[in-house]
């Protein structure tokens, strides 16, 4: 990193400093999602660890690849401007002297996110505690339980019973890790260390989830959101070396995947497995593959077991999916390997169809999103989600309804309309009468009257 640095204002209009090519959901998707597919679907499926029957063909890939075309054309859709110019010649925005060109009137005042106190912060930080104290208080009333788990016993897990509603707080780490990156890197305000007690309780704890549950979902659902919001400051000081090694960061990081599942699943199942494999190692490598190479297989089954491909299809209910499922899981597929798939869970509930051009609207979505992110505005938090789920596209539908995205997007909403609505209020309290008889006049904070709010490091 190079450390001769200069503060810039963030301006909307000018935007963010560099960012590497796989920041836009449409290159992530063309330059890994696609690889990807293609080079799971011609693997050895025999080198899984499942016990299932292959039901992974063509056919599935052929839905697969028209699901992964259709994101990729909406979400170059949603990444142009097209749209936010559609949006301004409907409602008659940029026109006439009220709505001249920033070139002349600057970037509008970014009230809601210069007033976003890092009060937010410490108040989800302790709704993500108190959620994790009832979360474990199995492992908290009977320590005991704590050694068995890491000599292996990781079924235990399963007799521990959540709280729904309660414990469902817990994944507020998704928001909570956005907005600590974003500060971080001088996005939204406030001055924050990346080491702190502060981070240190959060990451902390869910290290201590991701062992003691086996979730290492948990662990990347906090820091994948802090990563992402703070590279902008990342990018803005890197030197050529660190540009060159962020440009082939999707490259490096299925190493580094497999390193850290490894190193988890020999606490996990490998005194298990032990027996069976010449070393931790091959098994991490085949593990971490057959998780993979099996939601494809599951869903390739829940395809052909729904009818998709036995004539038109239509929009399926939850229950219904669900009836499917579990057919599946007690019959022929591996309890172990239970992942429902990413494109092909969302083409069977939406029928074949509607499939692609729901995809081409997900696709769409996750323009728009990118596009808040790099504009720095609030809706820019919905953005982890969407990366998340850019990195799990095969595995998981992070972006169709999963319930572990719902407690982030209920705070993310709840923050929306505060922002939008703060505007209106600022003007009621500028309008309303002085006690003492003036015009009553509310004074702003100077971050929320400059034309670009917020910080962050650009190199010289």
């Amino acid at each position: 990193m190079r450390s001769d640095v200069r503060q810039h204002e963030f301006d909307p209009h000018r935007g963010m400093p560099w960012l590497p090519w796989w920041y836009r959901p449409s290159r992530m998707f063309l330059g890994a999602s696609l690889p990807a597919l293609l080079i799971f679907s011609f693997s050895d499926s025999t080198l899984t660890l499942s016990r299932a029957p292959l039901f992974y063909g063509p056919r599935d890939l052929v839905v697969g690849l028209i699901a992964l075309v259709m994101l990729i054309a909406g979400a170059f859709l949603g990444e142009s401007r097209l749209l936010a110019s559609v949006w301004g010649a409907i409602t008659g925005r940029g026109r006439g002297p009220r709505h001249r060109s920033a070139a002349t009137t600057g970037p509008a005042p970014r009230l809601a996110e210069a007033l976003l106190s890092e009060q937010v912060d410490r108040w989800l930080l302790v709704v993500f505690l108190v959620a994790h104290v009832i979360f474990f208080r199995n492992f908290i009333t009977s320590p005991g339980l704590i050694a068995g788990v890491l000599g292996g016993n990781v079924e235990l897990k399963h007799t521990f019973k959540t709280i729904p509603g309660v414990t469902t707080w817990t994944q507020v780490s998704l928001v909570l890790g956005a907005l600590r990156g974003l500060r971080w890197s001088g996005i939204l305000p406030g001055r924050i260390k990346l080491i702190s007690l502060f981070h240190l309780a959060f990451f902390g704890t869910l290290f201590v989830r991701a062992i003691l549950w086996s979730e290492r979902l948990a662990m990347i659902e906090g820091a994948v959101p802090f990563f992402v919001c703070a590279l902008p400051r990342v990018c803005a000081q890197a030197g050529p070396f660190w540009r060159l090694f962020l440009r082939l960061f999707p490259f490096i990081v299925p190493i580094m995947l497999l390193v850290v599942f490894t190193a988890f699943e020999s606490l996990r199942s490998w005194g298990y497995y032990s027996s069976q494999y010449s070393s931790v190692f091959e098994f991490g490598w085949r593990r971490l593959y057959t998780y993979y190479f099996e939601a494809m297989n599951t869903g390739a089954a829940a395809l052909g077991a729904g009818g998709f491909y036995d004539g038109p299809t239509g929009f399926l209910t939850h229950d219904g999916y669900e009836s499917i499922y579990q057919g599946l899981y007690q019959g022929t597929l591996d309890l172990e390997y239970n992942n429902v798939s990413g494109l092909w869970y969302v083409a069977l509930r939406m029928g074949n169809l509607l499939f692609g051009p729901v995809f081409f609207l997900v696709g769409v979505y996750f323009g728009l999103t990118w596009r808040g992110f790099v504009a720095g505005r609030l809706t820019g938090l919905l953005y982890p989600i969407t990366f998340l789920g850019l990195m799990e596209v095969i595995r998981i539908p992070y972006w169709a309804g999963l319930p572990r995205v719902l407690p982030t997007t209920v705070v993310i909403i709840g923050i929306l309309i505060w922002g939008a609505s703060l505007p209106y209020r600022m003007r009621k309290r500028r309008l309303a009468p002085d006690p003492i008889g003036g015009a009553g006049a509310v004074a702003l904070p100077p971050a929320a009257l400059a034309t670009g709010s917020h910080q962050y490091l650009r190199p010289r």
